[in-house]
């Protein structure tokens, strides 16, 4: 995808996860190993595509997103090698996930931010993209209609992995999401102010018609809110300052 696709489809893919009826998409038939491949494999062509390379500043900043990163999977269901990287382009305020564990977030939604909480809240989301099974089961889905096998993942289209994961699955990444960044020790209301930031950038765009494969950034906020309400979290709780080297 590039950068421009990516920054065209943020108000789409950007959070929403722990509704007990919707938890995790049953596991496709495809090895834990075999989907870790599949994510190194997905993350080589992006970077191909996006044409970055580490710098000692890039590798500074992956550190951090490392730490934070450890910090919110570390309440994850499946425990996966993940991998926390940094595509540094301004233009890219988003992120997006590839399965078995690898995340790029882009320099763009960083700059963004106040908050490490903000961080987490991103990375939570992403991260329940590929603990509720979502990503594996597009690779899974990807293999049957290409007629790929393990040995192909090269042949995968990282285009795939920046659409959106249909309306429940994205409320469910946020759900399931902000509950890691509660049980990390971050504040829920850093969901709300991050994604009422998203609202305000896109205040002057033409109004579009709403999806059906995707929630409005209003049905994530007011979800988010009444999470909030439900299971009694404290959204006063003071938000750790960002800490980008």
């Amino acid at each position: 995808m590039t950068r421009g696709a990516v920054w065209m489809l943020v108000l789409v893919l950007f959070f929403c996860g722990s509704g007990v009826f919707f938890l995790a998409q049953a596991a496709p038939p495809l090895s834990t190993a075999d989907e870790i491949r599949a994510g190194d494999a997905l993350f080589v062509l992006f970077r191909q595509s996006q044409g970055f390379a580490d710098t000692a500043e890039s590798k500074a900043i992956e550190a951090y997103l490392q730490k934070v990163g450890d910090k919110v999977a570390q309440n994850a269901q499946r425990k996966l090698p993940y991998k926390f990287r940094l595509d540094p382009h301004p233009g890219f305020r988003s992120a997006v996930a590839y399965p078995g564990g690898q995340i790029v977030v882009g320099g763009g939604v960083l700059a963004l931010m106040t908050h490490e909480d903000e961080l987490a809240v991103v990375l939570g989301h992403e991260i329940e993209h590929i603990d509720l099974n979502q990503c594996a089961q597009r690779v899974a889905e990807a293999m049957k209609k290409g007629h790929l096998s393990p040995e192909q993942f090269d042949k995968l289209s990282i285009e795939d992995f920046g659409n959106p994961y249909g309306k429940e699955g994205e409320l469910a990444a946020d759900r399931e999401g902000v509950r890691l960044v509660v049980a990390a020790g971050y504040s829920p209301h850093a969901a709300v102010e991050l994604l009422e930031m998203f609202q305000f950038l896109s205040r002057d765009a033409k109004p579009a018609p709403p999806r059906a494969d995707s929630p409005s950034l209003e049905e994530r906020i007011l979800q988010v809110k009444d999470e909030i309400k439900q299971r009694g979290w404290d959204d006063t709780k003071a938000e750790q300052p960002l800490a980008l080297p």
